[in-house]
């Protein structure tokens, strides 16, 4: 994560949080107004941005601080009798544009909370790529709010077409049981993350069409946006092709033809590609263009039933 987003996840939401405390808006309507867009600003952040680092529980604890602040005031009697006059030009500025940003982050609700619907294209359901560990979604969903994959959807844009497949695709972050991914702030090295070297199953019964390795693990945050994909498995599963990315190099098992059956060993999580740290990149898609292996027509993706969104928590089977 970059410090403006850190700051952005952090900063933001505690600026507003103290501002309620502290100096709580004159007047019924304007202290609605100040904490309806408060409220409206956290929710937008916990639905939106990836709670990846910071880890997952942290917009909870902002919506906590948030219902203790709002208490704290009612009952020391702060929000009782006060002066409904207006407060001045700066105060009533800096209110208008709370609200006007409580408006636009609703709309971000909302389009997040769009995401979760199934996409028009069509889904498919199949099995976690994991025997272990916990992950968080990173990327996931319907709607680009919560899901950037989706720019590679637009057919207008020539060099999209070639990656049209991925455009409903899932990333995958392992976690630490305290939601944590790493042991410290984005170290370069990818061996300490919490999922690089976790191993990959086959989440389908069916056969390798393409299987590519070699591909070396990139220091964080460096990419290889030569290959974009870095090493990666495409599995036929009768119907449909799943992909999975970023593998880490050296540990793809099987070669093009070979058959697997769901829960096989496939791989192992790593950090190849265009990979941001490492976590695993998996989409369904029909077809398999000959000069484009991830520009066929994009699916939807159930893993063992439930649509991952951003920032849903996945458990591997058995965990």
């Amino acid at each position: 994560m970059t410090v403006p987003l850190m700051l952005l996840q952090i900063g933001l939401p505690a600026a507003l949080l103290v501002w309620l405390a502290a100096f709580p808006a004159s007047g019924a309507a304007a202290f609605m107004v100040q904490a309806c867009a408060t409220a409206a600003v956290l929710v937008a952040l916990g639905l939106v941005a990836p709670w990846v680092m910071p880890p997952w529980w942290v917009p909870w604890l902002f919506g906590l601080a948030f219902a203790a602040i709002v208490g704290w005031l009612r009952a020391s009697g702060r929000l009782q009798g006060r002066d409904r006059r207006p407060q001045g030009w700066p105060a009533t500025v800096a209110l208008i544009l709370l609200a006007a940003l409580g408006v636009f982050s609703t709309w971000l609700s909302t389009q997040a909370l769009a995401g979760r619907r199934l996409p028009e294209a069509g889904t498919v359901n199949i099995k976690s790529p994991f025997s272990e560990g916990s992950f968080i979604v990173a990327h996931g969903g319907s709607t680009a709010t919560v899901n950037a994959h989706l720019r590679t959807f637009d057919p207008t844009v020539e060099r999209y077409r070639r990656w049209r497949g991925q455009s409903l695709a899932v990333d995958l972050i392992r976690i630490t049981p305290m939601g944590f991914r790493t042991d410290g702030w984005r170290p370069a090295d990818p061996a300490r993350y919490a999922g690089f070297g976790t191993p990959i199953m086959a989440p389908c019964d069916g056969r390798v069409v393409v299987a590519s390795d070699g591909l070396p693990d990139m220091q964080v945050p460096a990419t290889d946006l030569d290959h974009l994909a870095g090493n990666f498995i495409l599995i036929d599963c009768g119907g449909f092709v799943v992909a999975l990315a970023h593998l880490r190099q050296g540990s793809v098992l099987p070669e093009e033809g070979d058959r697997v059956q769901t829960g096989d060993p496939i791989g192992e999580l790593g950090n190849s590609g265009n990979s941001s740290e490492p976590h695993l990149h998996i989409h369904a898609q029909r077809g398999i263009p000959p000069d484009a292996p991830f520009g066929g027509e994009p699916l939807g993706l159930t893993i063992d039933g439930r649509f991952p969104v951003r920032n849903d928590r996945l458990r591997a089977a058995g965990q």
